[in-house]
Order: structure tokens, then sequence, then C-alpha cells
């Protein structure tokens, strides 16, 4: 018998997370790479575009997809969401699927119906089950139990390490065997600071504004000048009613100057340097349902 230890084959592949809208996909990102790649907030729609995190192990590259969250309407801005989310599982190697412990039987029915559909391996993971109070459990539960699906609940916030392992422990043996990593093992991200720096603005804007403001937001990137000691960073926040720009901009500015504070300090962080922020607001109307507008913002599922 061969004394030599068998040495784990080492594994890459990609990783999609999809759930239901604020299902804690995002905070599970950023937990399992300890790098703030995926803007998060309360609101619906906070997640618009895939989110690539990788995680590189001694044994394994694990390339996570942050989703969209999915969603039945097929309008305007909805459309490319749903689109999205639906590209993103069929281009996996794995999925994780997020239930939030608030989340709706029928939601949930629809997206294990959208996961057989996929023939992807994949598994449950149930969230925020911890702020249910008493001895309330989620809707779902008996339907998991009764369709034979295995879950697991998970707190990213509370219990980030236990959440992390958890789902490493069932993502690594389903993907695929590589003989190298498929990205730069440096990277932790395939986001660039340009792409970055709008989605920390958005982020800043959906922390301080009202519900109703930020599913008609969005941010572009007019100007990013990496040259000299102070990087510098123009942005235009576009939203789709009048009455909306004065609330962004609040009382003599102050909520704009919010916004621009938290989205700098977000931005300086990850950047390393100083940085200009110059943020301007422009009211474009029904921007989320104008095909052009939509492209330009990047709303468009990549094609091979």
């Amino acid at each position: 018998m061969s004394n030599e230890v068998s040495k784990k084959p080492y594994r890459a592949g990609f990783v999609a997370l999809v759930g239901q809208p604020n299902a804690g996909k995002s905070t599970l990102l950023n937990a399992l790479l300890k790098e703030h790649v995926s803007i998060v907030s309360d609101k619906p729609q906070t997640t618009r575009r895939r989110v690539t995190g990788i995680l590189n192990l001694p044994d394994a590259q694990v390339i996570f997809v942050d989703a969209p969250g999915t969603l039945k309407s097929t309008t305007g801005i909805n459309r490319f969401l749903q689109e999205e989310s639906g590209d993103v599982i069929a281009k996996a190697d794995v999925v994780c699927a997020l239930f939030s412990a608030d989340d709706s039987l029928e939601s949930v029915k629809d997206l294990v119906e959208i996961l057989r559909k996929s023939r992807k391996p994949w598994f449950a993971l149930v969230t925020k089950s911890d702020t249910m109070s008493g001895t309330r459990t989620p809707r779902f539960f008996q339907f998991l139990i009764d369709e034979k699906i295995p879950f697991v609940s998970i707190s990213s916030l509370r219990r980030p390490q236990e959440a992390c392992d958890e789902v490493l422990n069932r993502i690594i043996p389903h993907l695929p065997e590589s003989p190298a990593p498929l990205f730069d093992e440096e990277l932790y991200t395939t986001q660039t600071m340009r792409q970055l720096a709008a989605e920390f603005v958005r982020e800043a804007c959906f922390k301080a504004l009202k519900q109703e403001i930020p599913y008609g937001l969005a941010v572009r990137i007019l100007e990013f000048n990496e040259n000299g000691a102070v990087v510098r960073v123009r942005c235009e926040i576009l939203v789709d009613r009048p009455g909306h720009k004065g609330i962004v901009i609040g009382a003599k500015g102050q909520m704009l100057k919010r916004i621009g504070t938290d989205a700098r300090i977000a931005l300086e962080k990850i950047i390393g340097r100083k940085v200009f922020l110059e943020l301007h607001v422009h009211v474009s109307e029904d921007w989320t349902k104008n095909p052009r507008f939509l492209k330009e913002l990047g709303y468009v599922v990549p094609k091979e």
C-alpha cells in the first residue's frame, strides 16, 4: 500500500448566487471575499448587473456571480434584470439559491422550478431566519422538506465565517477540475474601478433616499482620471421624475453632499488613494424604458 497522501484535484468554476431581491446575495458575496465588491442596501433592485467576485483557495478558484433578484415583470429594466439572472444561471457550474426567511411560498416554488429546469447542480440556503421572532419558521420550510430539498440556515451578518464555511463545503466538490486558475490569482473581482465608482455612488443614494426613488435612479461616469496624486471622478445621477431631482440634492445641497461623502469614503478605501468626487443630478424621464439609455448604462445581457 502506498504511503503517499492523495492530493486533492484543483478545481475552478463559476457559482451563481440567485434569489429574490434582498435575499442576502450581495452580503454573502462580500463576506466570502472579505472585500466590498457588491453594493448592499435594504431597497429593491440593489443589484442590477451581475457582479463577479473571485475567491482564491489553495485547491480551488471559486468565481461567484451575484445575479439580480429574480422577478416576474418583463417591462423596461425588469426585462433586463430577468434576462441577466437567467443568463447567470445558464453559464454557472453550480447554483447557490438564497431564500430569505420572509420570502413567499410562491416565489420559492418559482425559483425551485427554474433551477430544476436548468439541470445545474444547486443547493439551498435560508437567510435571515435568525431575525424571526419566537418559534416562527419561514412559510416555505414545509415545501422544502416535502420536496426533499436539502437546505441550511445561515447568517452572513451575524455568523459570517460559519456561513462562508457552509457555502464552500457544498460548492467546491461540484466545481470542474482545472489544470490552473481561470483568472489571475491577484484579482478578486472583474469589475473596473470605473464601474465600482458608479456602483458606490448608487449604493450611497440607495442608503440615503426614500423607498420610491432608487428604482428610478441610475449613475453614469462622465470622467474617471487616475493621473496625478488624486483620483478625479465626475458622475451624473439620473432620476426619472422631475420632482426627484430636488430630493436627491436636498435642502442647500445637503443630501447630495451626504451621498458624495459616503461614496467617496468607500472609493478611497478600495482604491487606496485620495478621491475628488463631483456629482451632478440630471432628469431623464422614463430612462428605465428607453433602450438607448439602458444600453448606455450597461443594462444589456452580454452575447457570446
